[in-house]
């Protein structure tokens, strides 16, 4: 096991950096994003949405878990586990390509949209163009080294982006997006191969092929239902609402998973490792901490993103999105409750107890399907609304169970939640007047963009020096000097 100090520092950096990387490479979509939001119309975007749904589905049987069943491989077995996750990996990408366009036509006739089928047959040449990359990335992965994902990002985001408003201009319509995803895959796995320093010898052995699977696959069977869970709103806009409701609902989703469930993807892929690098009596402070500083980013961003909703989606896509408004407002409060329900979910994982998670989703599904199915004929705010309230109590399980598994009392989360808590509070009530008194959309932002922050700030050194001084130190490279609980020195993840 590594020392809980240096792998404390190490891991609170490497989500610091990854997140304002991965932040960084989701801005440079969201500008590419805001272009093309201008050169296509709703049922374009809507159209490239259902088959990005329909991959989505696809990708999380990709490999079966055995790439994410590696970061838990001894390290000295690491090596020789790869050559064996490589293989397989390659193998099965080449094969959710070939299934992908033979499904085509299906998923056309299901969504009632007969243009998916060309589309997602070459939008599935993403399955192969990945599984020759996803070995290394999942090596950066173990070792903690964010540097190699967060390049392979910024090279997908970047030529995506320049490659779909290129065919945009040039008149493709649909078809810019499905190129530039194709082009962007092919610059993320390229990167990774030239980053990451390890090269396949082709030696697999069937030997490791049972104890990875087995890990794997419950992985996978939660990761489809999570997919499932997480897309049932596409699923059924897609099919029981229009082509352009489901392009201003996908829109609407944009920034909430740009600024808080990507702080959900980082969050995981970087604690998973750390969480099971650590000593078990280690795993409380750690869950303590993570769960204070995913407060502490994701409650201000929620708040922000809904009351500023209207200025964002009009000053970033234009007028004929503003349809997207009251959508956005509610996802953001569906992507607060996926942020807060990580770290205990992540927890269960690094334990090797993911079927606990698998037990719990079983339910959330069919609770969640069963109310989107009731109330998707009253629109799209009203799925959003769904989404949201599953998810809420989804957070509160997670976290509760965690919880009792580690012996943490609500009195510490209490202790965890009120600063954030009220700093958010107190910024929400600046931004309200100035998002009523500004009509202009792009000052509206500026100022209270500007105000809400430093209001936050501000609250926040009052209620919790120690947390911002604390990142300070961590951005400045040093390892800071008290712990995040008023205890000397650093343990855990912190």
């Amino acid at each position: 096991m590594a020392s809980s100090r240096s792998l404390g520092t190490r891991t609170l950096r490497g989500m610091f950096w990854a997140y304002g990387s991965y932040v960084g490479g989701r801005l440079l979509t969201l500008l590419a994003t805001a272009i093309l939001a201008r050169l296509l119309t709703p049922r374009e975007f809507g159209l490239v949405a259902l088959a990005i749904l329909f991959m989505f589905l696809l990708e999380t049987l990709a490999d079966l878990g055995v790439s994410q069943a590696l970061v838990i491989v001894k390290e000295e077995d690491e090596l020789e586990h790869a050559e064996t996750v490589f293989v397989w990996s390659i193998a099965l990408g080449a094969a959710f390509s070939i299934i992908t366009a033979a499904a085509s036509p299906l998923a056309a006739s299901f969504f009632d949209q007969p243009g998916l089928t060309a589309l997602l047959a070459v939008l599935g040449l993403r399955f192969f163009i990945r599984s020759i990359g996803a070995t290394h990335f999942t090596l950066a992965q173990k070792r903690i080294d964010f540097r190699p994902r967060t390049a392979a990002q910024l090279s997908d985001v970047t030529l995506r982006g320049l490659t779909a408003i290129g065919f945009a201009i040039a008149g493709f319509g649909a078809w810019s997006l499905v190129l530039g995803y194709i082009v962007g895959s092919v610059a993320s796995t390229v990167v990774l191969w030239v980053m990451v320093k390890w090269r396949p010898r082709l030696k697999p052995q069937r030997a490791h092929l049972p104890q990875l699977l087995r890990f794997g696959g419950t992985l996978t069977g939660l990761n489809l239902l999570t997919a499932m869970e997480t897309n049932l709103d596409f699923i059924f806009i897609g099919r029981f609402l229009t082509a352009s409701d489901l392009g201003l609902y996908s829109l609407g989703f944009r920034l909430p998973e740009l600024l808080i469930l990507n702080l959900s993807v980082v969050a995981g892929q970087v604690l998973f490792p750390a969480f099971a690098s650590i000593e078990r009596e280690d795993l409380s402070r750690a869950f303590r901490v993570s769960l204070r500083y995913t407060l502490m980013i994701a409650l201000p961003m929620a708040a922000g993103l809904a009351v500023l909703a209207h200025p964002f989606i009009l000053a970033l896509f234009g007028d004929q999105w503003e349809g997207s408004v009251p959508a956005m407002r509610v996802l953001t409060l569906y992507a607060l409750a996926v942020a807060i329900s990580i770290p205990g979910g992540t927890i269960f994982k690094a334990m090797g107890r993911a079927g606990i998670l698998l037990v719990i989703g079983m339910p959330e599904a069919i609770l969640l399907f069963a109310a989107i199915w009731t109330f998707v004929d009253h629109g799209i705010v009203a799925v959003a609304a769904c989404m949201a309230g599953v998810m809420g109590a989804v957070a509160l399980i997670n976290t509760g169970l965690a919880m009792g598994k580690l012996g943490v009392g609500p009195s510490a989360v209490w202790r965890l939640l009120w600063p954030p808590l009220l700093a958010t509070a107190g910024m929400a009530a600046v931004l309200f007047p100035i998002e009523r008194a500004i009509d202009s959309p792009w000052p509206a932002l500026l100022i209270g963009g500007v105000a809400g922050g430093l209001t936050y700030l501000g609250l926040l050194w009052l209620f919790a020096r120690d947390a911002l001084i604390r990142l300070r130190d961590i951005a400045r490279g040093q390892n800071g000097g008290r712990g995040d609980e008023g205890t000397p020195g650093t343990d855990a993840v912190a």
